[in-house]
């Protein structure tokens, strides 16, 4: 049995059945097993779950009965043996049927002759599949409502942006510089087996390839930390000054807390807030690992309002709830649940965020409302709502969505500046 081809096909179980993050499913079945090819299963399971629409769409095609037919083991396997012939080039198309009919008779026993007979059925007819012979949403392999609202906001601009967010994302590590400068990160990466290179984009970022970056020494020590450079961007457009008073109010796991803290010189003190405790506890081990002493934890829910922190703070970041739809490159799984009529639900919660974050804001200081999302009625007409809505005088200072190119995820934000009394 291919170790490999099981240890993806647990991460996608655990994915399309239990709801798991594709991230933590592909780790968790990675931690499983000795000996896998790492990288192999990581691209592997990612780029499954990134095709599933346009790979569901060929199997209901040819299955007699419909895809809903087909229970959810073989069907798993068959998903994972058409991306095998479709994209892994170093797996000729006999052995990725081969791999997925042995597969079959572990995990799916009596499933194998239909795999097979499935698999050899798209071999014969897969030019009839070709990209150019498929309906956009389904060749970028994107839910056809929110392909309709990119290409409602965007234009002809949707085009491409669905096929950005359908390339593997690059890895970002960010320097933590108070332990030591990029230049030393770098070189210490190298004696790892790591290879980094300085990004020109934002002082502290690297652009990072190689396995073992989570289990390296220095991760551990506290030395960089994985964080996209659209979100590094976003936080280096704040920079909070030292010694200033700073509320996240929606912080966990910690990525943005943690650089706030580094910016300050780990200098003034950050309020950091998550509704959920769990999550917190995220936060609290990443600033321990960072060497952060500035920040104070609070279990919050930031859509409800707090008068005891009324104009308490110099900065306040709100990296709100969202759909999620700009980083579908690095969390492929957004794809499967991405249904704009449950955006209005998130779209309130923002506005009430958003809106207490201001009434937190003391005059004359900073606020970031930001989003990883290019949905625009979750961005610019959720800023636009509450700024109109709100008595207190304030101006915007930036706006920026940066799109899903070179190596940056989709990403909104807004730099709104409270005026002083």
């Amino acid at each position: 049995m291919n170790k490999d081809w099981l240890a993806v096909f647990e991460a996608l179980k655990a994915v399309y059945t239990d709801g798991a993050y594709s991230n933590i499913s592909i780790n968790e079945a990675v931690s499983h097993r000795k000996g896998l090819r790492e990288s192999f299963v990581r691209s592997f399971a990612k780029g499954v779950i990134r095709s599933t629409v346009r790979i569901d769409h060929v199997i209901d095609s040819l299955a007699g009965k419909g895809i809903k037919s087909i229970k959810q083991r073989p069907l798993i396997i068959l998903r994972m043996g058409i991306y095998a012939i479709d994209e892994l080039g170093s797996v000729p198309d006999h052995a990725a049927v081969n791999e997925a009919v042995e597969l079959a008779k572990t995990v799916a026993k009596g499933s194998d002759r239909f795999v097979n007979g499935m698999l050899r059925n798209y071999l014969r007819q897969k030019e009839n599949f070709a990209p150019d012979k498929l309906e956009p949403h389904i060749r970028y392999s994107m839910s056809k409502d929110v392909f309709s609202l990119l290409s409602e906001q965007y234009g002809d601009e949707a085009f491409r942006i669905a096929e950005a967010l359908n390339e593997p994302s690059e890895v970002f590590l960010r320097v933590n510089t108070l332990k030591a400068d990029r230049d030393e990160v770098i070189r210490k990466l190298s004696e790892c087996g790591i290879e980094g290179r300085e990004a020109e984009e934002n002082s502290e970022a690297i652009r990072a390839a190689g396995s073992g970056i989570v289990s390296c020494e220095l991760y551990r020590q506290g030395f960089y930390t994985i964080q996209s450079l659209s979100s590094m961007i976003a936080v280096k457009a704040l920079s909070p000054e030292k010694g200033s008073r700073v509320l996240d109010l929606c912080a966990a796991p910690g990525g943005k807390t943690g650089y706030m803290a580094e910016l300050m010189g780990n200098e003034g003190s950050i309020t950091a807030c998550d509704v959920h405790p769990h999550r917190l506890m995220l936060t609290q081990a990443a600033m321990k690992r960072l060497g952060v002493s500035i920040c104070a934890l609070e279990e919050r829910d930031a859509a409800v309002y707090d008068d005891s922190l009324k104009e308490s703070f110099d900065y306040v970041l709100t990296d709100v709830p969202c759909s999620g739809l700009g980083v579908i490159a690095s969390k492929p799984e957004i794809k499967l649940s991405t249904d704009p009529s449950q955006y209005d639900g998130l779209i309130n919660i923002q506005k009430s965020i958003l809106t207490n974050a201001l009434r937190y804001l003391k005059p004359g200081g900073r606020l970031e409302y930001s989003t990883c999302t290019l949905n625009k009625n979750e961005n610019e007409a959720v800023v636009k709502h509450v700024l109109s809505k709100e008595s207190t005088s304030a101006r915007i200072i930036e706006m920026t969505t940066l799109m899903p190119y070179n190596g940056k995820v989709g990403f909104y934000y807004c730099i709104i500046e409270k005026n002083a009394i």
